[in-house]
């Protein structure tokens, strides 16, 4: 079956270089009746573009080869179309893949495609003034989009996710976090109104590294989000949302708020507030996004039961 294999010669925090990596990939695919092309990216969001033009050639499977960031590019170019998208990891954290359970090592997952079968996965989609993304694992507001913003201009390949923590402390203490807005519909179609300094939408429960389980109880078989809320002082319910995450404490944090939703829609009047999508900055507030019936198909390796 004609496919095409996009990777991102830059994820993950590997200091050895790619190619060798991807010729073993392509070499394997090949062998189990994948007709490949193969392309790299060129830079932040060509993903996307590529995937199109792939597409637009005939391709019926897009391989991704990278990171969650590399995956939600060339997501846009794959939504909305007939082509499969077929996941292999090749970043730091690769949350999608975790929850998904393909393997993390890129060579392992590449030759479990030997056997597939297909998982039908509802997409989420998301607008801000600089226009709008489709998303699979989370989109938000506030320190998390300060912090995407920041990571554009940072590097990330020598420290993977450490690099957030690293930047992350950094923006805690210098940082000054505006309250704004939030407006979410929950499943019975009632909408409700409250204020934040973060909001994020996640449809996976673990995002490893520093955010482990900051959404426990989210998943991808949901036909909802689970919207996390973090209220003022800053200072304050900041720490203290990341150590209860990490000691299982949520129910006792006073300044957490969850709530299962279909939509919400973030707004403010105070200054700029960043908003992400997948770990990809995608702009300023105000921020609406939604989870509807559209779905992408998804190409899954056949993973090997250990004895």
């Amino acid at each position: 079956m004609r496919s095409s294999l996009i990777y991102n010669p830059l994820s993950g925090t590997a200091h050895t270089p790619r190619q060798p990596v991807i010729d073993q990939i392509a070499t394997m695919l090949t062998a189990f009746g994948f007709e490949l092309s193969i392309t790299a990216t060129t830079h932040r969001g060509s993903a996307g573009q590529q995937a199109r033009e792939a597409i637009a050639n005939g391709a019926r499977i897009i391989f991704v080869c990278g990171g969650d960031g590399t995956i939600h590019d060339a997501l846009q170019g794959i939504a909305g179309t007939t082509a499969k998208l077929a996941i292999i990891p090749l970043g730091s954290a690769n949350a999608l893949c975790r929850e998904l359970g393909i393997p993390l090592h890129p060579l392992r997952a590449a030759e479990a495609y030997q056997n597939t079968s297909q998982r039908e996965l509802h997409v989420a989609r998301c607008s801000t003034s600089q226009g709008e993304r489709y998303f699979l694992i989370m989109a938000g507001a506030g320190p998390d989009g300060a912090l995407m913003y920041r990571m554009l201009t940072m590097s990330r390949s020598r420290l993977g996710r450490w690099a957030y923590a690293l930047h992350a402390l950094y923006l805690l203490f210098r940082a000054r976090f505006h309250q704004f807005q939030v407006r979410y519909q929950t499943p019975d179609a009632a909408w409700h109104t409250t204020s934040a300094i973060s909001a994020i939408a996640l449809r996976i429960g673990n995002l490893g590294g520093i955010f482990p389980g900051i959404a426990r109880g989210a998943s991808l078989n949901n036909e909802y989000m689970r919207l996390v809320l973090v209220r003022c002082p800053a200072f304050l319910s900041l720490p203290l949302w990341f150590l209860c995450s990490w000691l299982r404490l949520d129910r006792w944090n006073p300044y957490l708020q969850t709530a299962d939703v279909q939509a919400f829609h973030c707004e403010s009047s105070e200054g700029k507030v960043h908003a992400q999508a997948d770990g990809e900055w995608i702009g300023t507030l105000p921020l609406s996004a939604e989870l509807g019936q559209q779905t992408v198909t998804l190409l899954m390796p056949h993973v090997k039961q250990k004895q």
